[in-house]
């Protein structure tokens, strides 16, 4: 698709891990893509699934003006900071198209207003609780222990983030679901590096 772009690399990278836990993600990941999770997963062309954002039914937000819907694993992840820092600069671009741009995450409300304050962000950013909603649209899953190894040797604490026992991370999906409910667009893709630029995005609206 000519729209999937891989975003710039980071500190984060893959380069840098040494030869038995470079080994460890990459084959998590190939795990996770040989599961099937991007075909079963809600794609586009079916109906949003009925889920609730911070207490307001997503019904209730399409039907107002079409939605923009993004996961992301966490603040923790360079990948999804330096994404959402790049649809920062295209809120408002976005906003005047008539779209609401909501961004869900299992990082607790603490942690996403730490990093909203740090990084002036200016669109709605969620909490979803125990990767809830991101099971409603298939993208959570469960970490394997090696990786979880992995990501704690490095610092990643996600029962801290996310505040509780449970290891799992969404896929960092973007929906664009429209007034009548219906998903006409959706860009999911196991490898937590890829994603969809915002300029890209904007194309689709």
């Amino acid at each position: 698709m000519k729209y999937i772009l891989i975003l710039a690399p980071l500190t984060l990278s893959l380069t840098i891990f040494a030869n038995d836990k470079k080994q460890i993600i990459q084959s998590a990941l190939a795990k996770l893509k040989a599961s099937g999770i991007e075909q079963s997963a809600v794609n586009k062309g079916v109906m949003s699934p009925s889920v609730t954002i911070n207490g307001k039914k997503l019904s209730d937000l399409y039907k107002e003006k079409p939605v923009i819907l993004k996961f992301y694993r966490g603040s923790w992840c360079p990948y999804c900071q330096k994404e959402l820092v790049a649809y920062n600069k295209f809120a408002k671009e976005i906003a005047a198209k008539g779209y609401h741009l909501i961004f869900l995450t299992p990082d607790t409300k603490k942690e996403i207003k730490k990093f909203v304050m740090k990084n002036d962000i200016e669109f709605e950013i969620y909490q979803d609780v125990n990767n809830t909603i991101a099971k409603k649209f298939g993208l959570a899953f469960k970490l394997e222990a090696d990786l979880l190894k992995v990501y704690k040797e490095f610092g990643i604490d996600l029962e801290k983030a996310q505040d509780n026992k449970l290891n799992e991370l969404p896929l960092p999906g973007t929906y664009i679901i429209q007034k009548d409910g219906k998903i006409n667009f959706a860009y999911i893709d196991a490898d937590y590096k890829k994603r969809i630029y915002p300029k890209e995005l904007l194309k689709e609206l």
